[in-house]
């Protein structure tokens, strides 16, 4: 194929992917997750920061939504949009350095992972990370190898709204000076102001949030590293992240990107050729910090995504431009793209799958998409319930956060909820926000998992407490999970002296 059409492929495929992505999250009868559900809680309470992450994503769920009200396709809209976008950057950034070629296969392969397929249709703070990530590197590309002075400035801008997006962003700073040390034809930008403005723009956008964390007892770098915790070495926290790795892009796909380190790191660092050497040190370092962080402490699979941003793009330029024969570059790159449409299609459909084939072999509640499953019917029962009660009086309640925001979301009216914690330390943003003791004379429906009885010091404070019914959530007759809803008459107040930290790590 030629050079040009190469990019006629590529704008039809990711136009094409985009209106296929659109149509999913609109027909997909998946409720929101859990998490969706509380990003889409803090977008009715916007603030310069929340408990456990930078705003951007409450933001964007907001603006969404106030076009097209508190439906799931207007929650999980931002996501789409920014996967396009995410499918165009990577693009020109593989053109720019090399061809359209490369920027196409980097696209397809970048596209056809499971990784991606969940990405692009779930709503979390990864999907803006990923675009404004890919962004600034594109636009640092474009200052450095095109001399386009104004993209320096830009990038700082890219750089801010990523680090709202999640405070990941931040290594690309040291990425950016890791590569201009170790090129000998563009190190001369150390020496200059461009790269310093650059970083200076990016955390200013970080300074009204590093406000609000300082007002709320520097809450979120607390519970942040709450999550890590130095235990020694641990050889099964590095295989339970590093592992996962090989699942998220699919295992073709995952030894191709080993492979572009080895050989990008070698043209770029040996021969000291700048594109294999800007995209080497814009991927690895990420990836290798949180590979060394596992050994050492429990790291969430997806901590290293923004690294197979320019990842990917290394390993299809390895391929391409090596002195291979034609058919053999055709034979790998088909090879690990045909199985990671496979392994997407799988994701896609799992449900489908499972249900017609595998029901019998895998238990329910151990297929991921069943966790989106049953909220909604949640929401019913308890709006059923409400029916019934005079709902200027009553307030509702439940011991976890997802629970919570699941009933803000599917209950009628979208009323507030509210959190159960005597624990006296901060655990999630709702006990940031205004609680409910002072509602004394309320009823409270109280909603937990099935069979888990409220805790006797908050069943003291009502009249009466009783279980009025239990919520069995079933996928193809096999059942998933319950949840209990108790009826608490007349609450009489409840004092709680609430520290402004989270809870120490166990």
């Amino acid at each position: 194929m030629s050079d040009k059409g190469y990019a006629r492929l590529f704008w039809m495929l990711v136009f094409g992917l985009f209106f296929y992505r659109l149509l999913y999250i609109w027909l997909a009868p998946f409720d929101l997750a859990p998490d969706e559900a509380y990003y889409w809680d803090w977008s009715r309470n916007l603030d310069l920061g929340y408990y456990s992450k930078p705003p951007l994503v409450a933001w964007v769920i907001a603006l969404c939504t106030a076009i097209g009200g508190n439906h799931p396709f207007f929650v999980r809209l931002g996501t789409v949009l920014f996967s396009l976008g995410s499918g165009i950057v990577i693009y020109l950034l593989g053109r720019g350095l090399f061809n359209n070629r490369v920027g196409f296969w980097a696209f397809a392969l970048a596209n056809a992972t499971p990784g991606s397929a969940v990405g692009s249709v779930i709503m979390s703070i990864d999907p803006p990370l990923l675009f404004f990530w890919g962004l600034t590197v594109y636009l640092l590309y474009q200052a450095l190898f095109e001399q386009k002075t104004t993209r320096w400035y830009l990038a700082g801008v890219t750089l801010g709204l990523g680090l709202l997006s999640k405070y990941t962003m931040i290594a690309v700073i040291p990425s950016l000076f890791l590569f201009l040390f170790s090129s000998a034809q563009l190190r001369h930008w150390v020496r200059s102001k461009e790269p310093y403005l650059c970083a200076s723009i990016g955390l200013a956008f970080l300074l009204p949030n590093l406000y609000w964390i300082y007002s709320k007892h520097w809450i979120t770098f607390v519970h942040t590293a709450g999550l890590v915790e130095n235990k020694g070495p641990n050889l099964l926290t590095f295989i339970w992240f590093f592992g996962p790795q090989v699942g998220i892009l699919s295992p073709p796909t995952f030894l191709l990107v080993l492979y572009g380190f080895w050989q990008g790191g070698r043209l770029g660092i040996c021969q000291q050729d700048d594109r294999y050497l800007y995209l080497f040190w814009t991927s690895v370092p990420l990836l290798g910090f949180f590979t060394i962080m596992s050994l050492f402490s429990v790291c969430y699979v997806n901590w290293a995504a923004p690294a197979y941003f320019s990842a990917v793009v290394l390993a299809v330029a390895v391929v391409l431009e090596q002195s291979w024969r034609a058919k053999t570059k055709r034979w790998i790159l088909a090879t690990t793209l045909a199985v990671g449409v496979f392994a997407t299609l799988f994701t896609y459909q799992m449900d489908l799958v499972w249900s017609r084939g595998l029901s019998t072999k895998i238990p329910a509640r151990r297929v991921p998409t069943n966790r989106l499953k049953g909220w909604q019917e949640l929401g019913k029962e308890v709006t059923t319930l409400l029916a019934t009660l005079d709902r200027t009086k009553t307030f509702l309640i439940s011991d976890k956060r997802q629970i919570a925001s699941e009933l803000a979301f599917y209950v009628e009216g979208h009323p507030t909820v509210y959190t159960l914690n005597l624990t006296g330390y901060t655990k999630s943003q709702y006990d940031l926000w205004e609680g409910y003791t002072h509602k004394v004379g309320f009823n409270a429906p109280y909603i937990t998992k099935l069979g888990r009885r409220p805790p006797k010091k908050f069943i003291k404070t009502f009249d009466k407490v009783a279980e009025t019914k239990q919520v069995k959530i079933y996928s193809s007759e096999q059942f998933v999970r319950g949840y209990s809803v108790y009826l608490c008459e007349r609450f009489h107040g409840l004092q709680t002296d609430r520290q402004s930290f989270p809870h120490p790590p166990s």
